[in-house]
């Protein structure tokens, strides 16, 4: 079985589709760092381009909740500090000399005391704070993430010493598992969507990658002491140099400029996208989504709004849907076919996002083919589904197709009489594209069992590196209609 956050609908967003491990994410907000000699935090737009957004304050690592807040440990002044979207600063937690900060599921924060042999304690959203961990005997802990699952990882720097750093595990229940040693100056964390933990390891100037059965890859190396990691929500991984003060990102892994800090880098955060902020401007959202989950047969499941269901708190933060009116389902699926229906609360319609996440990226299961159905316009109205490749070798091999007049077969009235495909990169670079599929790749696709009914339909073949794409179901000449785009995972 798997589970999965089976599909949120999002305001603000296109109807899109995901692909396993599969997180069609809406656009990162700013990346924020905290200045560390500078006495500040900077915030980067996605040009890289720095601007200054509190000064004052010595601050190291940086944590966002999802309602936009940013929460930032400042040990010279034994305070968390929290800072709203509008800029109000207020003491969050006090009488703590906090490192490595992060978020659990239901929005609890945990934190790292380094007072004494250190600690993790936790607070609620509300402040009230509890001991997680009473003892970390030691070792400079430094660095927190999660994964999905709700295990807390930790860095410990070894105190400066060569061969010393070492990664662990703390289970929900709080019980600890070793996950690496022999480390040099390993610092900040953070998880992918398959739940593969990244390290930035200072002193050996790497970031070393684990799989969620602890095997070690190095990811990168030649760093200027890598210090603080963050995702962006296209799985971009981006890390700050202390040594070179230089942040930098790794768009399918290669190495890019992204911006200068003059100053020694903290933490690194992601400002999280929020309704208020649609990220392509879409006109005509859909105000109040419902979602209805179907097996072949019937209904198994329905939402309306997401905080009413009964296992809503169970559902990371990160997949928090950023409005209560926006729907999302937790479930754990047998092997088969499903179909999940957005509609308008009232028979009110609009745009709006269909996500699949699934939550198990680890274990033997997969999620073979995703579609999705909808009317295709011109302009910001065509079809657009969303997916993230992260295969175990590196490349995902599928079938995209985009289907219109084999609807009319199924009694689908005004299907899209001549559809085209396009498949556009992270960068949005359009990287292959098809009108109709006999014209490009015919034996190919044959081969692989997944020829369009139609010869007006379109269909692609590739292989993928890991990364994030968009394919876009238009009309061949500025064609509107009913329109069907599948994505198959071949390999």
């Amino acid at each position: 079985m798997k589970k999965f956050v089976f599909a949120r609908v999002l305001l603000c967003t296109l109807l899109t589709a995901g692909v396993a491990p599969l997180a069609a994410r809406a656009a990162a907000g700013d990346l924020y760092d905290g200045g560390l000699n500078a006495l500040a935090i900077y915030k980067f737009n996605s040009a890289g381009t720095r601007t200054v957004f509190k000064s004052g304050t010595y601050i190291d690592w940086l944590a966002f909740d999802s309602k936009g807040n940013l929460f930032a440990a400042a040990p010279s002044d034994n305070v968390i500090v929290k800072i709203t979207p509008t800029g109000v600063q207020t003491n969050f937690a006090t009488g703590i000399t906090p490192a490595g900060i992060a978020f659990d599921a239901v929005g609890n924060l945990f934190a790292i005391n380094t007072a004494g042999t250190g600690s993790i304690v936790k607070y609620t959203p509300s402040g009230t704070m509890t001991t997680f961990v009473s003892s970390l005997g030691g070792g400079a802990p430094t660095g927190l993430a999660f994964d999905s699952n709700g295990n807390l990882y930790v860095s410990f720097s070894g105190n400066n010493t060569m061969g010393s750093g070492s990664i662990a595990k703390f289970a929900p229940n709080g019980t600890k598992s070793p996950v690496a040693s022999g480390l040099f100056l390993p610092a900040g964390l953070t998880v992918d969507g398959a739940n593969n933990l990244y390290v930035a390891d200072v002193g050996s100037g790497s970031i070393f990658r684990f799989t969620p059965t602890g095997t070690k890859t190095t990811f990168t190396s030649g760093l200027n002491g890598p210090r603080s990691l963050a995702f962006d929500t296209n799985w971009v991984l981006y890390a700050g140099e202390f040594g070179s003060h230089d942040i930098v990102k790794f768009p399918g892994g290669v190495k890019t400029a992204f911006s200068h800090d003059d100053t020694f880098i903290g933490g690194l955060a992601f400002e999280p996208p929020t309704a208020g902020q649609p990220p392509f401007n879409i006109a005509g959202v859909l105000q109040d989504p419902t979602l209805d989950l179907h097996d072949t047969a019937t209904s198994i499941m329905m939402n309306d709004d997401w905080q009413s269901a009964a296992n809503h708190n169970q559902i990371p933060a990160n997949l928090q849907p950023p409005d209560s009116r926006e729907s999302a389902i937790l479930i754990t699926l047998q092997p088969g076919n499903y179909t999940a229906i957005m509609a308008g609360k009232n028979g009110t319609t609009g745009i709006g996002l269909v996500e699949v996440y699934d939550m198990n990226a680890g274990v033997f299961a997969n999620l073979t083919n995703v579609s999705t159905r909808g009317f295709v316009g011109t302009g910001q109205n065509v079809l657009i589904g969303g997916f993230i490749t992260q295969g175990g070798n590196g490349s995902t091999k599928v079938v995209i197709r985009g289907l219109g007049p084999t609807l009319t077969q199924h009694g689908v009235s005004g299907a899209l009489a001549d559809p085209f495909v396009s498949l556009r990169d992270g960068n949005g670079n359009v990287v292959y594209k098809n009108n109709d599929w006999k014209d490009t790749q015919p034996a190919a696709i044959q081969l692989s069992g997944l020829a369009p009914p139609n010869d007006l339909e379109s269909a692609i073949i590739v292989t993928l590196p890991a990364g994030h794409y968009t394919a876009i179901l238009s009309g061949n000449g500025g064609g509107t209609g009913i329109g069907l785009i599948e994505v198959f995972k071949l390999r």
